[in-house]
């Protein structure tokens, strides 16, 4: 999403516990306070920074469906990530 020229907000289900960043590692570190998170993705709309697509994350799931829902409008900047997961669960699967 970083990548993508996103700002990500980390809201751990009852506050953001980190605003709009793009430091990856201030991310990380923000994230797996709780079972489940969201990133929201944020975005310059009418010249203010706001939430524009997330992700959920499930954290108490299997690893390759940690990512629970998103966006569809957010799909083609986790193409990448995605197929990991998929390759994951085939993976999984095969075990």
């Amino acid at each position: 999403m970083i990548a993508a020229d996103y700002k990500i907000a980390v809201f751990d289900g009852e506050e953001i516990s980190l605003e709009a960043s793009d430091n990856a590692e201030a991310i990380l570190a923000a994230m797996f306070a709780t079972d489940e998170e969201y990133l929201y993705a944020m975005a310059h709309v009418d010249g203010e920074l706001q939430r524009v697509r997330w992700v959920r994350f499930i954290y108490g799931n299997n690893g390759f469906d940690v990512i629970n829902d998103c966006t569809t409008n957010l799909e083609g900047a986790l193409t990448d990530t995605l197929a990991l997961a998929e390759r994951l669960e085939l993976q999984h699967r095969k075990e």
